[in-house]
């Protein structure tokens, strides 16, 4: 069996752990402590996750290949539409700004990444080196308007939008859409939509990939 290296929090990595419910073939999941380096370094040279241990000892990294070797091998190719244009600048609209809310917020998560003190040390010291900004963004009323903006802003844009199931073919956008929405799901008090509320619902109970919700602060 396939074994696919993750972290809980990590948007690239939901996205591949997507796939394979999409395409219906298992995968075995290994979580790595965040301060884990050695383990993706003898892997892939590189301290980064998803790693897809593909065959015994023969491993790749970046989350659109995995998913590009998982859906073109596995079964009829399903990942052929184009990147959705809307979508995608949605996406970067929303990538410009959610880690700033999302840092302090996933190292309060119960997340298998961050079960040790050294762990939760460790994304302290890389994703805010100077010590200075990291907690402060929590609750800026800035960042947090900002964000309802861009879930409001979603819709609209989705009242023609396709759920995602297990019948139509797909986008790319559709895992980045999902990917974003589930980083969003951390941040406690904000609203969605109907629309936008039923679309990352249902994504997350098709992939078994629970939101965040449960976990907001």
């Amino acid at each position: 069996m396939m074994k696919l290296y993750i972290y809980e929090h990590c948007p690239f990595c939901v996205v591949t752990k997507m796939i394979f419910v999409l395409k219906n073939y298992p995968v075995e999941i290994a979580y790595l402590l965040y301060d884990d380096v050695q383990t993706p370094m003898q892997m892939v040279g590189r301290k980064l996750l998803p790693i897809l241990e593909y065959k015994p000892n023969v491993f790749m990294p970046e989350s659109i290949d995995i998913i590009r070797y998982i859906d073109q091998n596995i079964g009829q190719p399903r990942v052929i539409l184009p990147e959705v244009d809307f979508i995608e600048e949605w996406v970067k609209g929303v990538q410009r700004f959610i880690y700033r809310l999302a840092y302090p917020r996933w190292i309060r998560a119960p997340f298998p990444e961050f079960a040790s003190e050294e762990s939760q040390k460790y994304f302290h010291k890389t994703k805010d080196p100077s010590g200075r900004g990291f907690m402060s963004d929590l609750a800026d009323p800035a960042l947090l308007q900002r964000a309802q903006r861009v879930i409001d802003s979603l819709e609209d844009i989705l009242l023609d939008y396709p759920l995602i199931d297990h019948d139509r073919e797909l986008s790319i956008s559709d895992f980045s859409l999902f990917a974003q929405l589930h980083s969003l799901s951390i941040i406690k008090g904000l609203y969605y939509g109907p629309v936008v509320n039923q679309w990352r619902q249902h994504a997350s109970e098709l992939c078994f990939i629970p939101l965040s919700d449960e976990f907001a602060n």
